[in-house]
């Protein structure tokens, strides 16, 4: 008797089990068949983008509604696992597959777009690709509105084909120059990094360019600024206080060959050929000046920091240099080494100009220069020396319309 009910009871014990190992597989059966009909396990169905979040920490990571290039975000959904690829409005974005889970995914968007050629179908799309789908998104990528850093010749004449630095030079609607003039020629590359433009003709007011694309208009630094004939202290004409050693080098109108033509009038022109390595003095490259005659600009205060003007000019070298430096010295002494054709003081390049173009200097540049009254009334001079580079240069180039400018 005493071992039948301890059967019975090893029986009702097995039973229970069994009922209760039948009910988990039941659930389990109820859960998994439930999720693949919902398709919400993690990493499987099409990815879903339902928004965007700026990728800082709390509280400033809100809601997006639009972004910009360059931006750091956060792509929110569901099945964000396992993602290979991420475009912003055509652009493919690098991407850390190991960020993110299966509902965030960050990601920087590219800083440079090229909207000029983004197509209409592609532009405010985010495409996001994983193994088991792409979804597209519709969300505002903001292009940059044009802003112009430096005009290549700040002293432009009519036909002259000048280029504007910056960003946002893209999708060019119009382009105005100073007294409201149009300019009818003109186009932005790609990046948006640069464009060329026609001079019209009557342009001869002071002020800056205007662009205006179809993501806004545009913005200057404040130096780019065209015709500042008011801060020039040396021209070469009405503003002359070049005081020449020798008959050369000369003030001319034009050369003929290599064809230089006049910027604004006179140019001061270099010519001497044949300069072989180790020559420190050109005596028909030199130019010193009378610091009583030139006529330095009242616009700035004799305390004004350096570090707030830049000594700006006119260069044109037709036939491209590669050797030496031109020596820019303030009363015989705080001498700046200018070599345009040393890229990063080694790298040696042939510095060749298309026409004049506008060089600025930090006047911070110039060692033992602090403030605008350590340079006004002074003497400048230019010299050419060859300093060893093991290359014999031939010097053929145009100076023109010396200023001291605002910069910040």
């Amino acid at each position: 008797m005493k071992q039948f009910k301890v059967f019975e009871m090893k029986k009702i014990l097995l039973n229970t089990i069994n009922i209760i190992m039948m009910l988990v597989l039941a659930g389990m059966v109820f859960m998994w068949s439930s999720c693949k009909k919902d398709g919400t396990t993690k990493g499987s169905g099409n990815p879903v983008i339902t928004g965007l979040k700026a990728y800082k920490a709390s509280p400033g990571d809100s809601v997006l509604t639009k972004a910009n290039p360059g931006d750091y975000v956060v792509l929110q959904g569901s099945h964000l696992t396992g993602i290979t690829a991420v475009y912003f409005d055509g652009t493919k974005a690098t991407i850390n597959t190991s960020l993110g889970s299966d509902v965030n995914f960050p990601v920087v968007i590219p800083a440079t777009i090229p909207f000029a050629t983004v197509t209409n179908d592609q532009l405010n799309t985010i495409v996001v690709t994983t193994a088991t789908g792409t979804v597209t998104y519709k969300f505002p990528i903001t292009a940059p509105s044009p802003h112009i850093t430096s005009i290549s010749n700040e002293m432009p004449n009519e036909g002259d084909v000048i280029t504007l630095n910056g960003t946002g030079l893209f999708a060019i609607t119009g382009i105005t120059f100073p007294g409201n003039i149009a300019a009818t020629t003109f186009a932005g590359n790609a990046a948006g990094s640069s464009a060329t433009v026609t001079v019209p003709a009557g342009v001869t007011a002071l002020g800056q360019i205007v662009v205006v694309t179809k993501y806004g208009t545009s913005t200057s630094v404040t130096d780019a600024v065209l015709n500042d004939n008011a801060d020039v202290f040396l021209n070469f004409d009405d503003k002359n206080g070049f005081t020449p050693w020798s008959a050369l080098p000369v003030v001319v109108s034009s050369v003929s060959s290599p064809a230089i033509k006049a910027s604004r009038n006179k140019f001061l022109y270099w010519n001497a050929q044949g300069i072989t390595a180790g020559t420190y003095y050109v005596g028909d490259l030199a130019t010193p000046t009378d610091g009583s005659q030139l006529a330095y600009p009242s616009t700035f205060s004799s305390s004004e920091p350096a570090a707030n003007l830049a000594v700006k000019f006119e260069v044109n070298v037709p036939l491209g240099m590669s050797s030496g430096e031109i020596d820019f010295e303030v009363n015989y002494s705080h001498t700046y080494a200018w070599s345009p054709w040393l890229i990063n003081g080694s790298t040696r390049v042939t510095f060749t100009t298309t026409g004049w173009q506008t060089i600025s200097i930090p006047l911070s540049s110039f060692p033992g220069i602090s403030t605008y009254g350590d340079i006004k009334g002074q003497p400048i001079q230019l010299f050419y020396i060859n300093n060893g580079s093991g290359i014999t240069q031939n010097v053929n180039m145009g100076f023109d319309d010396f200023r001291i400018v605002k910069i910040k």
